[in-house]
């Protein structure tokens, strides 16, 4: 049966005049080819070890003799890595496409009981973010180095890090959606 002229089409159609090939798959492909590209050239990707780098570069400047006696700093060497410029391109990207779009800010949802205005929005997704970036320091590499990384060189620590973050996803939307906290 046709679709009238004044119906959308659903929303999982393909765009017209494609080749019917869904556009997250051909982005999925995209993505998949540039990070596998990225770890021959480079090595495996991440963007926490930049903020330990970023750290050592201020110290280093500050308080040298501090920077150089830090095993961990010395560790984590240099800010110019590849990682840093795609730190900068998520952050450039981000503030571009709120530009071109017009938002002015970031809506802030209420996803749980617990969050009943915009400053304890931004505080829990600080303070979340900050546990984030702790814990991927300590379990020596972030999410996208363990999943994405990982994953794309069939690293086994990768697949059981990925299925554990889905999981506890899961797990944890189930719970806020049932009114926890």
């Amino acid at each position: 049966m046709a679709q009238s002229a004044t119906q959308a089409p659903p929303a999982s159609s393909v765009a017209a005049g494609s080749s019917g090939v869904p556009a997250w798959a051909k982005f999925g492909v995209i993505f998949g080819v540039v990070g596998a590209l990225s770890i021959l050239t480079w090595g495996p990707i991440g963007v926490s070890g930049t903020y330990p780098r970023f750290i050592g570069a201020i110290m280093r400047r500050l308080a040298p003799d501090m920077a150089h006696a830090n095993p961990y700093l010395e560790k984590m060497g240099s800010l110019i890595k590849p990682e840093t410029f795609l730190l900068l391109g998520l952050l450039i990207g981000g503030f571009l496409a709120a530009k071109l779009t017009g938002d002015k800010a970031a809506a802030a949802e209420y996803p749980h009981a617990g969050e009943k205005t915009t400053a304890r929005r931004y505080r829990d997704a600080f303070i979340g973010g900050f546990l984030i970036v702790f814990g991927a320091r300590i379990a020596g590499g972030c999410t996208s180095g363990h999943i994405i990384s990982g994953i794309m060189q069939l690293s086994v620590s990768g697949l059981i890090f990925a299925g554990g973050v889905f999981a506890t996803g899961i797990l944890t939307a189930k719970l806020l959606q049932k009114g926890g906290n």
